[in-house]
């Protein structure tokens, strides 16, 4: 069985899941939607399947709610920016911006994801080294080297666009 088909037999399992974020039923149906769309780019049905005939509900929960916090994410960068454009730099610097946050998301996209995680986990829900170790029972120090490295990874590969974003270039 083709892996939409698979996702759609529990359509309502995951519009509550989706509503669970705290959204209203249509903002979840397009979250929803968009996870369809997502899973089908990105993965096969033998990656998420569980057992001998399912989906893995945790790994369709995982991607729901990495989708629910982009869209977040998102939204807070953006109701920063401000209001009113008057110049052609502050367009650049807009434009400028939308890149580095796209080229951003990309790459923690396609990082391990071991190392997606912890970083979500670390900047997205706000938990210190310490609770994610206790909660995980993963080493500190193996936590903190990871964030580290994500860290090095992130600003090797974006310092350049971050600089320009900086200078209004």
């Amino acid at each position: 069985m083709k892996l939409l088909d698979k996702l759609a037999e529990r359509d309502a399992d995951w519009l509550r899941m989706a509503q669970s974020f705290g959204l209203e039923e249509d903002s979840a149906r397009e979250l929803v939607q968009e996870m369809y769309v997502h899973l089908y780019n990105k993965t096969t049905y033998d990656k998420i399947k569980y057992g001998d005939d399912d989906v893995n509900t945790f790994f369709v929960y995982v991607t729901l709610r990495n989708l629910y916090y982009d869209k977040q994410r998102k939204k807070v960068i953006f109701s920063e920016l401000p209001s009113s454009i008057e110049d052609e730099q502050d367009i650049r610097n807009k434009k400028t911006l939308e890149n580095l946050l796209s080229d951003l998301a990309e790459t923690i996209d396609n990082m391990h994801w071991y190392d997606q995680k912890i970083f979500e986990i670390y900047y997205g829900d706000g938990e210190t080294i310490r609770e994610l170790s206790e909660g995980s029972r993963i080493s500190s120090s193996s936590i903190f080297n990871t964030i580290k490295n994500v860290r090095k990874k992130i600003q090797k590969k974006h310092q350049a666009k971050y600089q320009a974003y900086k200078e209004g270039k």
